[in-house]
């Protein structure tokens, strides 16, 4: 390693503060005592050879051993010790006003990632992400609950996972690549009332840290799509009384959530967002067979190739678009997708559709066999933009 290279700028943020991080950024402390943390301090050598320091102090349980814990200089946060050590460093937020469904989809998305038969090992960077994940993964898939929403004025913490790729390329490998994954709710409850308290900075923070923006939208505020769904399919499959009532201008949501993302990545008004944003359709499950949804034949209904060619499938990507838009036009929101074009960058925005739990939940909100449609398309985008997987 050159001496060079510790002086170059990394890729690598503080999760809570997004202050830029290195290893002099980092508080370490060995945790071997439990009732007697002390702080261990980095050496020249730990520097030079980027690695975690060692306990040194006589008579400790954890003499010998690298640091257990870590906090960020700046924001006082805890970090997991070995967050700066990673091949690649990845975030995104999910956006959308109440009720789309983003905590459906991080968990079911999280649960695909684990087992969709990808040559990756998925594992929890902290306890608290370990412990969040499990809980929702037994509501969902054991005991299956929908998720309770996002609540208003609670920025959830920022989720951190680690990837290691395991691909046969690397199986002749010492050394296995592995990928920092940071996943921030950005709490649509919030975004929809803009404020200056420091839930809403908190989320500001969020969405200026990440590399790629999740924007989802829930069809069952179309009015078009509203008079085709039954009474019953209705209430089970909408998240709050306030979409029950009433539906909602698509067009007013996405100029609504642009200015506030603008105003958090310090955008000025007339330039486009240059992030990468997935605008992604979610409840598919209640527009199939739909006068005015989906056909079986349509590509979005059908399963998802890009898992199961390890790649992400760029023509399958770009005709799910296409029919998205066509679909959206249909129902006479061509402002919708207008707002959407006048807003991103159109190389860097695409549309997606997704059903996180595969078919609605009954009148009392319980779920039936889940089958998630789609839920891996948006982060395959993702990865194959940061050269993670090819382009098929």
């Amino acid at each position: 390693m050159s001496i060079f290279s510790l002086f170059q700028k990394t890729d690598v943020l503080c999760p809570h503060c997004m202050r830029e991080l290195s290893l002099s950024n980092m508080r370490f402390f060995c945790t071997y005592n439990q009732d007697r943390h002390h702080e261990i301090f980095l050496s020249i050598l730990d520097r030079f050879h980027k690695r975690l320091p060692i306990c040194s102090k006589n008579f400790c349980k954890g003499h010998g051993k690298p640091a257990g814990e870590a906090v960020c200089r700046f924001c006082g946060e805890p970090l997991p010790p070995q967050i700066m050590f990673h091949d690649k460093y990845l975030r995104f937020c999910v956006l959308g006003v109440a009720g789309a469904g983003k905590s459906s989809y991080l968990t079911t998305m999280l649960h695909e990632l684990k087992y969709s038969g990808l040559p990756w090992v998925i594992q929890a960077m902290d306890s608290t992400t370990s412990k969040d994940s499990q809980a929702a993964d037994y509501n969902v898939f054991e005991a299956r609950h929908c998720p309770e929403g996002t609540k208003a004025g609670v920025a959830p913490k920022p989720q951190q996972w680690v990837i290691l790729d395991n691909s046969g390329e690397n199986e002749k490998s010492d050394h296995i690549p592995t990928y920092a994954l940071t996943i921030y709710d950005g709490a649509g409850e919030d975004c929809e009332k803009v404020g200056d308290d420091d839930i809403d900075e908190m989320i500001r923070r969020y969405i200026s840290g990440a590399k790629m923006l999740v924007i989802m939208f829930d069809p069952l505020l179309l009015t078009s799509v509203r008079a085709s769904l039954s009474t019953d399919i209705l209430n089970a499959s909408m998240a709050t009384e306030r979409q029950t009532s009433a539906p909602t201008n698509m067009v007013t949501m996405v100029n609504s959530l642009a200015n506030y993302i603008r105003r958090s990545c310090n955008i000025l008004p007339g330039d486009k967002i240059d992030r990468q944003a997935a605008i992604v359709i979610t409840k598919l499950d209640t527009l199939r067979d739909l006068p005015n949804g989906f056909g079986s034949s349509s590509t979005v209904m059908k399963s998802s190739p890009h898992a199961k060619m390890k790649g992400f499938v760029d023509s399958d990507s770009e005709m799910v678009d296409m029919e998205i838009r066509d679909w959206l036009k249909q129902q006479g929101e061509t402002a919708f997708l207008d707002a959407i074009d006048a807003n991103f960058m159109p190389n860097k925005v695409r549309v997606f559709g997704l059903s996180s739990f595969g078919q609605p939940p009954d009148h009392l909100k319980r779920l039936p066999t889940l089958t998630p449609h789609r839920v891996l398309d948006p982060i395959m985008w993702m990865l194959a933009a940061e050269g993670i997987v090819p382009i098929l």
